[in-house]
């Protein structure tokens, strides 16, 4: 049984890569989150002031790309050698661009941005590039990188989710390989399993409530 931690909001945001990698694996973790009167209290204690949290026993970090490749080189999910880790880095990187776009989008100007975030930067910027992107590895059936799944895909296949969750299924549409890996990743028993938790639904993907 392991001494994880992971302490995060309750909603799904980056702490759902984490989760997503834990419970894929199988692994057993305590899923914390910050109590609605806690953060000013937690805040300070913490390197950046932010979440994810996570321990290892006595052991803790944040940033998530930080925990997401410890928690890889632990548990076999960071490729076979020096070239695929690279790989792996360079689409958990690009995939985080897109991210974090997405979420200045959805703090900033949703409202107003909705439209045509769906309407253009979805279908003509975000899934080329990604579908792309995976079709560099086998013809992009499987995962992103080599013959495993790393922590990359968790990633990805969490961004994707986001955008499901914002109607854009229509768009997935139109990028068939991509469709399938979401699907193929949706579908893994560990993780169909989480995402069908009673305690996974009630959780929004972000702050904002959308």
């Amino acid at each position: 049984m392991s001494n994880y931690r992971l302490l995060y909001f309750n909603i799904k945001g980056k702490g759902q890569l984490i989760r997503l990698f834990l419970h894929d694996h199988g692994i057993e973790f305590t899923d914390d989150t910050v109590p609605d009167d806690g953060w000013a209290a937690i805040k300070p204690t913490l390197p950046f002031g932010q979440v994810p949290a996570f321990w290892d026993g006595d052991f803790s970090m944040v940033q998530t790309a930080a925990i997401m490749r410890f928690l890889s080189r632990k548990h076999g999910a960071y490729g076979t050698n020096d070239t695929e880790k690279a790989q792996i880095d360079m689409a958990y990187d690009g995939v985080e661009d897109f991210y974090v776009r997405y979420i200045r989008f959805i703090y900033d100007d949703f409202a107003a941005g909705k439209d045509k975030y769906l309407a253009e930067t979805v279908p003509e910027s975000v899934l080329p590039t990604l579908q792309k992107l995976l079709m560099r590895n086998k013809n992009g059936e499987g995962f992103l990188v080599g013959d495993k799944i790393s922590f990359a895909d968790y990633h990805l296949f969490q961004f994707l989710d986001a955008l499901m969750d914002l109607s854009a299924l229509a768009c997935l549409e139109a990028f068939p390989v991509l469709k399938a890996y979401y699907e193929r990743i949706k579908a893994r028993p560990n993780i169909s399993k989480f995402l069908a938790s009673d305690l996974n639904q009630k959780r929004t993907f972000n702050n904002a409530g959308h």
